[in-house]
């Protein structure tokens, strides 16, 4: 409402004379509407439309009251005080010109619903199929654009894509990967070589026993399991193997090596984007050529809870260059305890290590180490067991 009255333009009246209350009523009931009524002094103050004046002034012919315009307030006022004044009458005209060219375009575009998936990925694989900031959002069909996305994306289930005037939002639901079918006949053989400790089988028959030695594919615990009638029926092997292993890590390192190094304390510089156009609002530059890392964080401007076309860019850099090492054995053993701790957690596990003995020699332009673990750990995997073709079971190790 009261950008309405805005742009038509109102004023605020002085009603003075014989009860000026009584004439208020008087507008009212012929249909002009005032608002803000207020009485100071005797007189009587109160706001209308500009257009109402002139047929308030018709009434005041017959009535023992006088009304004068107080304060004028509005987009016709404004005009008709800059008239004279072309240039701001064009600019004026240019700037709505412009916002409603640029009303056009999506400037916010959201992209959510996904876990696994990089914020980068999502807005690069929906850029492909026309949806990006800065586009114009008058499509033919968004049904066609999901579509085109869900095959460009190849991994997700389905897509919604909604345009609401210069914002647009991308929900995106990830395709959920089933587990591994468990209910096929299947053995349990060795992963590795080792000695097996103990043998816990759950479902199937136990084929190895304590002490025993068994290489890389040998037979653990049979999905062949006979009834109590004597027949022979096949069945998912489950268990556990425990056995001793020995696991080795080898790791060449070169004696010299040169690694990328941030050498300054960085250059932080801030920008606004408005509709898609970056304006800088500091004018730190950057070295032509120099090597230098970029980390950026734009913070979107919200207005009444919607993203708008308007948000500031704060960007840090980092200078960097190459830095020459050469290592010596005993900073080769420090960087190699902490390389194997690394495996240790990533790849061991799952697995009980009982010792561990490393060997470091120089060769030519590099240090061998070479890291030999003694584990204790599950080697069972299942091995699906396969048909012949008259339909008879068997196992190939």
């Amino acid at each position: 409402m009261r950008i309405f009255r805005f742009f038509k333009g109102y004023v605020t009246l002085k009603i003075s004379g014989s009860m000026p209350e009584r004439f208020v009523n008087v507008l009212t009931q012929n249909g002009v509407s005032v608002w803000g009524v207020k009485s100071i002094g005797g007189n009587v103050f109160c706001r209308t439309s500009a257009g109402n004046f002139k047929y308030i002034k018709k009434l005041v012919k017959h009535k023992s009251v006088r009304v004068h315009i107080c304060e004028k307030y509005g987009l016709p006022f404004i005009v008709n005080r800059h008239k004279n004044r072309k240039g701001l009458l064009v600019g004026g005209v240019l700037f709505l010109a412009v916002f409603n060219v640029l009303s056009l375009f999506v400037w916010n575009i959201d992209v959510y619903g996904f876990e696994n998936m990089s914020v980068w990925r999502a807005k690069n694989v929906m850029e492909s199929v026309g949806v990006y900031e800065g586009v114009y959002n008058k499509f033919s069909s968004l049904r066609d654009v999901q579509n085109k996305a869900l095959i460009a994306f190849g991994d997700v289930s389905w897509i919604t894509v909604n345009i609401d005037g210069s914002s647009g939002e991308v929900n995106i639901s990830e395709t959920i990967k089933q587990g591994d079918v468990q209910a096929l006949p299947c053995n349990i053989v060795a992963d590795c070589e080792a000695q097996i400790i103990r043998v816990d089988a759950q479902k199937g028959m136990a084929v190895v026993k304590s002490g025993d030695a068994v290489a890389k594919g040998n037979l653990l615990i049979s999905g062949f399991v006979k009834t109590p009638l004597g027949s022979t029926v096949l069945d998912t092997a489950q268990g556990a193997v425990i056995a001793k292993t020995v696991r080795t890590q080898k790791i060449i390192i070169p004696k010299e090596y040169t690694y990328k190094s941030i050498y300054s304390d960085g250059i932080h510089r801030r920008n606004v984007r408005v509709y898609g156009l970056l304006i800088p609002l500091s004018f730190q530059s950057v070295g032509v050529n120099s090597d230098y890392l970029s980390f950026v964080d734009e913070e979107r401007f919200v207005f009444r809870e919607k993203k708008a076309a308007f948000s500031f860019v704060d960007e840090d850099i980092y200078y960097y260059g190459d830095k020459k090492v050469i290592l010596t054995e005993n900073a080769v053993s420090d960087y190699l305890n902490t390389e194997l701790l690394l495996r240790e957690v990533f790849e061991y596990g799952d697995k009980k290590i009982i010792g561990r003995n490393i060997k470091i020699t120089a060769e030519n332009d590099n240090y061998n180490c070479i890291a030999q673990y003694n584990c204790e750990e599950d080697i069972g995997v299942k091995k699906e067991i396969i048909f012949d073709t008259e339909n008879s079971a068997e196992y190939d190790e």
